[in-house]
């Protein structure tokens, strides 16, 4: 490839994650491919959020707590790259993501992003082995309906216009507002899909894709967006998407919810999750609470009961 590639905006939003947000950093300034601008949005933190980002020269924009998706919309209209990456503050930049991303853009003229795959790493650095399901490059929409193989915004890079054409991310989806970027692109065939790894995302007790009533409502608002805006003939596909993410989080919370209860940690937050299983997946709600009467059933008749034995 010959002629300079794109410049890079990396935009980091940050909430109380000072203590990984050093190592996001330092891999943006490791990147092959300069120049690059980095922008730490600091969302009303109170811990050295601003102080560590100004410290490694990041360009600090400080407001108050809004969300991930408006210190995301903060950090793009700050930018003044060709090309955009937002990169969560727990995460870290591969050495090349940003030479890869750009190349691919130039190669594909029509593409508004491209995205890749991401490593897994434990709160330590420490690496996780996952399973990555297969992308259909030919076919990007109708795999997102079903899952998000894109499990990190780090893993995204997007021509800075075509974003800011679009409003930027949602800020009623919350976690999802990238997953609904993802869609729209997709539903007009204007983003690729680049093999290999851009980013290693750190999985922890505090990330917002553990809490799994939250990336349920998430999700469902974004495939409720799309049911409203997407072309008649692909509406059954998009309630196939929303049955499988209902099946897919409502069994974790499920799985949660048991634990809890076992545990006997119930609190406010299991109360709330399970109304959001109830609103969500009354038919989930209906099948466990079938199976568990059809338990409670046969244990009851297997016991040794007085009353049955004098009946007998």
């Amino acid at each position: 490839m010959t002629g300079p590639l794109p410049t890079c905006s990396v935009v980091i939003p940050c909430y109380n994650q000072a203590r990984y947000l050093a190592d996001a950093i330092r891999s943006v300034r490791q990147q092959t491919h300069q120049p690059i601008e980095c922008i730490v949005i600091d969302d009303g933190s109170t811990d050295r959020t601003s102080e560590v980002a100004a410290e490694l020269g990041a360009h600090v924009v400080r407001q108050a707590n809004a969300g991930v998706s408006a210190a995301r919309n903060a950090g793009l209209s700050a930018a003044r790259g060709d090309l955009v990456v937002f990169l969560d503050a727990d995460d870290v930049l591969l050495p090349a993501a940003l030479e890869r991303g750009a190349s691919a853009l130039v190669a594909q003229p029509a593409a508004a992003a491209v995205v890749s795959r991401c490593e897994v790493m434990d709160e330590h650095g420490a690496p996780i082995a996952v399973r990555h399901h297969d992308v259909d490059p030919s076919n990007l929409y109708s795999g997102w309906l079903l899952r998000n193989f894109v499990w990190t915004p780090g893993a995204a890079i997007f021509r800075r216009p075509a974003l800011a054409e679009l409003g930027g991310f949602c800020t009623d989806y919350g976690p999802a507002a990238d997953y609904a970027i993802y869609l729209r692109l997709a539903r007009d065939g204007r983003i690729a899909y680049l093999p290999g790894f851009s980013v290693r995302y750190r999985q922890h007790a505090t990330s917002m894709s553990r809490d799994p009533a939250l990336m349920l409502r998430a999700t469902q608002l974004a495939l409720q967006r799309e049911g409203r805006e997407a072309p008649q003939w692909l509406r059954g596909d998009i309630k196939r998407g929303r049955r499988a993410w209902r099946n897919w989080y409502g069994e974790q919370i499920v799985h949660h919810l048991r634990a809890a209860r076992h545990a006997r940690q119930w609190n406010a937050r299991h109360t709330k999750a399970a109304l959001v299983l109830l609103w969500n997946c009354p038919g989930l709600v209906l099948h466990q609470a079938t199976r568990k009467i059809r338990r409670a059933r046969t244990t009851f008749l297997r016991s040794p009961s007085p009353v049955r034995k004098a009946r007998r």
